[in-house]
């Protein structure tokens, strides 16, 4: 009888690329992977329903790495969520590092982040900073982030300060979550280190070792910025759950009716305990902006700033 075939062992870490109609960029995006001075790794790249040449130039770099070390998955085109969920679920790596099929990783980034993560056991995500580069690949700009997990987990609760392509997360801490949340889309990594710090430690490194690419096309730059709406749920859900409470529901048709209620709910029930003043007044700011009812939310923000002294916000809360 024939011996079985023994499988070889997973890499260490997996890099996880959605791509929706990213032929321009691809190419570019898995040169830097190759590039690469840690090579215990693989790529998945989730093809959600990409229209244009994107999964032919995914095929023809497929052969330039390792047997078995390069799968292209179909994607429901269903948004980033169901698609990076689409990989999660096959990926057995311990360790999984984002990256967007429009942005570079520099050649030491995977070695630095899988040595930073190996040295800080407790750490469930590591970010890093990055370069920003325009649609020609043209470093325009640089982007920090906060480095101490302490740092991150006081800047998380006043926005999302960490860049999606560069981080590297456990897998097991992710899927313990249940992954990415479809209905977050926009803001889904915002909501996912809002979690994951309900489950341990987050870090980043103090090196560019993302090239993030700044373009029409990305979500961040559709006008009126709904995400940011969006963003605005995820911190408010992550403060309920803090005192064990429901999250509070939503719907992207309703998305600033729903954010301003909940937004009251907490202003009356905890003040500013949680969610601090300046997040507050620009979270009703968007609100207004989206026409969205305030009903008594301006007041109710101007009542808490004077309880509470702090009485230049109280005045920044009536221009509202």
């Amino acid at each position: 009888m024939a011996e079985k075939q023994q499988q070889d062992p997973a890499p260490l870490v997996s890099v996880l690329i959605p791509a929706r109609n990213a032929a321009n960029t691809l190419g570019e995006t898995l040169s830097s992977l190759l590039a690469q001075s840690f090579t215990d790794f693989a790529v998945v790249l989730v093809d959600d329903a990409s229209t244009d040449e994107t999964r032919e130039i995914a095929e023809h770099f497929a052969g330039h790495f390792p047997k078995g070390r390069f799968q292209i998955l179909e994607g429901p085109g269903q948004g980033i969520s169901n698609a990076l969920n689409t990989g999660l679920a096959v990926i057995e790596s311990p360790l999984i590092a984002r990256l967007d099929a429009d942005d570079l990783s520099e050649s030491l980034r995977l070695e630095r982040q899988v040595r930073i993560m190996n040295r800080n056991p407790d750490w469930q995500l590591c970010g890093t900073e990055v370069s920003v580069i325009d649609e020609a690949g043209q470093i325009i700009d640089q982007m920090e982030c906060p480095k101490s997990s302490v740092e991150i987990r006081k800047r998380l609760f006043e926005k999302c300060c960490l860049y999606h392509p560069t981080i590297m997360f456990r897998r097991d801490a992710v899927l313990a979550l249940g992954g990415y949340r479809p209905h977050f889309d926009g803001a889904e990594d915002y909501d996912l280190y809002l979690r994951l710090l309900e489950y341990g430690k987050i870090g980043a490194l103090n090196e560019r070792l993302v090239r993030y690419r700044l373009h029409p096309g990305q979500v961040t730059a559709r006008s009126g910025r709904p995400y940011r709406m969006v963003a605005d749920m995820a911190l408010l859900c992550a403060v309920a759950r803090l005192y064990d409470e429901e999250e509070p529901s939503f719907s992207k048709d309703t998305l600033a009716n729903d954010v301003g209620q909940a937004l009251r709910a907490e202003l009356r029930e905890r003040g500013f305990s949680q969610i601090s003043p300046k997040v507050a007044r620009h979270m009703t700011q968007r609100i207004k902006k989206a026409k969205a009812r305030l009903e008594y939310l301006k007041g109710l923000l101007f009542v808490e700033n004077a309880k509470a002294q702090n009485y230049k916000e109280a005045a920044k809360a009536l221009l509202v």
